[in-house]
């Protein structure tokens, strides 16, 4: 029993280094400041239940963390998240995240199309590399 708590620990610190990783992007993208963003782990929002939504000025970044790249199909799935929330919540601006996490995806203009707004987020350890990102600030 020991080894699941710590197994859990372990996972929960693994995760909130992600997590931190997202709002540190945000941070430096949008000037936002970390005290300022809300986090919502988990929702569930119309049948749809996203990784993560964080939350600033009603601005609402729909955060997926994928461990296996297959960027056509997770685009598709966060989009649909992104129409759901439009339409149930109805906030300022939606920005869907998908932040791939282990293993970097490849990204091309087939795969993102004229998708729109979209970031796209490798994370390793303490730091971020934007492989996409298509928004508009302010």
């Amino acid at each position: 029993m020991a080894l699941k708590v710590q197994d859990r620990i372990e996972r929960r610190l693994v995760v909130e280094v992600y997590i931190y990783n997202v709002i540190k992007y945000l941070s430096e993208r949008f000037s936002i400041s970390e005290k300022e963003i809300s986090i919502v782990h988990e929702p569930i929002i119309g049948g749809i239940v996203p990784d993560l939504v964080l939350i600033h000025n009603n601005t609402w970044f729909i955060v997926e963390f994928k461990t296996h790249p297959q960027p056509s199909k997770d685009i598709v799935t966060i989009m649909k998240y992104k129409r759901i929330i439009d339409e149930r919540i109805k906030p300022k601006m939606t920005i869907p995240i998908l932040a791939y996490v282990y293993k970097r995806p490849t990204i091309n203009a087939a795969v993102t199309g004229k998708v729109k707004p979209l970031v796209i987020l490798h994370l390793a350890g303490r730091k971020y590399e934007v492989l996409y990102e298509n928004v508009k600030s302010g």
